[in-house]
């Protein structure tokens, strides 16, 4: 089935992407369960001091932290992931689940932003611009996305 593939790809994407860094502050929030403001500001007090922002890392780690001893190890980072992934496809079935079933149909599936996301991927790793990616070419924008962090998905 073409959804299964994708729906494990997600779900291998994002324990791959939270693993590592399960604990630690993005800026941008991204794979992160939505946090309301009043849920950082602890005293009610309209704002969020340093104090207050620590607690929620410090919150953060500890509910990770399923043995309490003040260290994650692989089983307390790799739960805390799924759960974090768990999170997500439940928000994302919620989002785009247009006939409420409960599973997302092709149709469902949020699209590229711009349509040509895609196109743009494949022609910047078509480099010499014949309609075909070369294992070379394959292999250079993987280099090139191992050398941001971006590509830990391959295998040869």
């Amino acid at each position: 089935m073409k959804h299964t593939g994708f729906i494990f790809a997600i779900i291998a994407g994002g324990v791959a992407l939270t693993a590592g860094s399960a604990m630690a502050q993005k800026p941008d929030g991204m794979h992160r369960a939505p946090i309301s403001f009043e849920q950082v500001d602890l005293d009610g007090n309209g704002e969020i001091s340093q104090d207050e922002f620590a607690a929620r890392h410090q919150a953060r780690f500890n509910e990770a932290d399923a043995n309490g001893d003040g260290s994650l190890d692989r089983d307390e980072l790799l739960g805390a992931a799924v759960k974090q992934v768990e999170d997500r496809v439940d928000r994302m079935i919620e989002r785009f689940d247009a006939n409420v079933d409960g599973v997302l149909s092709q149709d469902e599936m949020p699209k590229p932003r711009d349509g040509k996301r895609t196109g743009k991927v494949f022609d910047r790793m078509d480099k010499d611009e014949n309609g075909s990616i070369s294992k070379a070419e394959f292999d250079e924008a993987q280099a090139q996305m191992d050398k941001h962090g971006k590509g830990k998905w391959r295998k040869n």
